[in-house]
């Protein structure tokens, strides 16, 4: 599998994708799939960081990808953190949800920095 789902902390409150350097849309959706399924029956905040450190470019199509996946997030997930983005696609997150006007796409240049913002917006919007 190109992009591995897990839980990211003990409280199963974060899941995590830890995206292979090579990975297309599919394993995207896929993925996307997993996580839907783990969340299943949740009624309290669930957010994800897509770890793309090891990731080397975006596949073709991200915009029309990120917002349609946007659209499905359940209501319980708040945040969705991309960590270990390089410049690129950074700036690419950042016109999606400007476009869009949607604040809960993030980036982060680590995982750690992207617990540290999930942590921030917790303490600063408590359910």
């Amino acid at each position: 599998m190109a992009i591995h789902v897990l839980w990211d902390d003990a409280e199963q409150s974060i899941i995590r994708w830890d995206f292979e350097p090579e990975w297309d849309w599919n394993d995207f959706w896929n993925a996307f799939s997993e996580s839907i399924k783990m969340g299943v029956g949740y009624t309290r905040r669930v957010d994800v960081i897509p770890n793309v450190t090891n990731t080397k470019r975006l596949p073709i199509g991200a915009l029309g990808a990120f917002k349609s996946v946007d659209s499905k997030l359940p209501d319980f997930t708040k945040l969705v953190v991309v960590a270990g983005s390089d410049s690129i696609t950074r700036t690419i997150i950042k016109t999606f949800a400007q476009i869009n006007r949607i604040d809960s796409w993030r980036t982060a240049v680590t995982v750690d920095e992207a617990r540290s913002i999930i942590a921030a917006d917790r303490q600063a919007n408590p359910l």
